[in-house]
């Protein structure tokens, strides 16, 4: 027979007071319904705690051991349930991103949270979009971050900001001050990240056609990798906003101007709809959405 919580509050509670009159009015229980849940609490336990022989019933030798084990574990078990119950935020998580995200996002808004919750640790596993779709589907993460699209059968997703996508070049006369049309610079090196990239399908979907006609000169799985490799003359990359503002203000990198295209996408955040979602989660969720409404309002100031 299975012991319930319950059951161990009416013990502790007849223990301290001897009164079953007592502990069913504390619990608001009729006395019967005392009597009877410490009863199959002796059957759970297999031994008889009080004795009985008197008018007043009092512990045995058996009920005395019993309490004084279960007594600091009870309070432990309050301690525990109050700290919940204050939204305390504290605990492991690990969120799965995807590069642009993980790399440029998210480590200084977790640093920041864990600087401010001591009782916390946040890890960041990291993939191309499509990776990090299918961790959070295998339960391999509990939450991810991904940038565009990627459909899903399973996962919910909710937008949380949306992002600039340029292309640029470290090619002096290329960025020069002239606006090309996208037609112009379709033979030019394209450096550009693998398939399954949420970089790459954003920029192939709103290229279209013309997709199938870009020279596709190198395809690299990290963003660091493709700006050192954009340091050659006559190439290209499509890059997200946040992964390249250190190179556009030194002037290491430099936009190109394109008629009539602008590289937009979405940035979203994916769960399963059976992940419970925790206080520490939530807090997180809420510290990234302020950050990146802090960097869109600056960006577009």
């Amino acid at each position: 027979m299975d012991i319930t919580l319950r059951q161990v509050e009416l013990f502790l509670a007849l223990a301290r007071t001897s009164r079953i009159q007592s502990v069913a009015k504390e619990f608001s229980l009729t006395q019967s319904a005392v009597s009877t849940a410490i009863k199959r609490f002796e059957e759970a336990i297999d031994a008889p705690l009080f004795d009985r022989a008197h008018k007043k019933i009092s512990l045995n030798s058996n009920g005395n051991g019993l309490a004084e084990e279960l007594i600091p574990l009870m309070r432990r078990f309050q301690d525990v349930s109050t700290m919940f119950k204050r939204n305390l935020i504290a605990g492991s998580l690990e969120i799965g991103a995807s590069q642009t995200i993980a790399d440029y996002i998210l480590p200084e808004v977790l640093y920041t949270f864990q600087a401010h919750h001591h009782d916390t640790h946040l890890s960041i596993w990291t993939g191309n979009s499509r990776e990090v779709v299918h961790a959070v589907e295998m339960g391999e993460v509990a939450v991810g971050f991904i940038e565009g699209e990627v459909p899903s059968r399973i996962l919910q997703s909710e937008k949380i900001g949306e992002e600039e996508l340029i292309v640029v070049t470290s090619d002096v006369d290329i960025a020069a001050e002239r606006s090309w049309t996208m037609e112009e610079l379709l033979d030019l090196r394209w450096i550009l990240r693998e398939p399954g990239s949420g970089t790459r399908h954003t920029f192939f979907d709103q290229l279209g056609e013309q997709a199938q006609k870009l020279n596709i000169f190198m395809e690299l799985d990290h963003i660091e990798s493709i700006k050192n490799v954009l340091r050659n003359p006559g190439t290209l990359s499509c890059l997200s906003q946040h992964c390249i503002a250190h190179e556009l203000a030194r002037g290491t990198l430099f936009p190109v101007q394109i008629t009539g295209t602008h590289f937009m996408r979405n940035l979203y955040r994916v769960i399963h709809p059976r992940q419970s979602q925790t206080v520490l989660m939530n807090a997180v969720f809420n510290e990234v959405n302020k950050s990146l409404s802090a960097v869109q309002h600056m960006m577009k100031g």
